[in-house]
């Protein structure tokens, strides 16, 4: 995720240098308008897929009480790995 964020970070700066330069005429209200549009099919997907997890979490208890086991070694070995980078 982080490098990804440097791609495009890096990719909309250089766009935005050469648009202030003059050598690229870069329409900026249509692309907030369509990242707009992106992201926000982007969230309620995953707000839609999270309610389908929960869903169906709701409807098998026995799955989420062994899959509980295993989360108590992954989980604080994830936030390890999150909090090192």
């Amino acid at each position: 995720m982080k490098t990804a964020a440097v791609v495009i970070g890096s990719f909309v700066a250089a766009i935005a240098h050469l648009s202030y330069g003059v050598w690229v005429d870069v329409k900026w209200v249509a692309t907030e308008a369509a990242s707009r549009s992106t992201l926000t099919n982007v969230s309620e997907q995953v707000v839609n897929s999270l309610n389908n997890a929960a869903t169906q979490f709701a409807s098998h208890p026995a799955i989420v009480a062994a899959s509980g086991a295993a989360m108590f070694g992954f989980v604080p070995r994830l936030m390890i790995g999150f909090k090192r980078g």
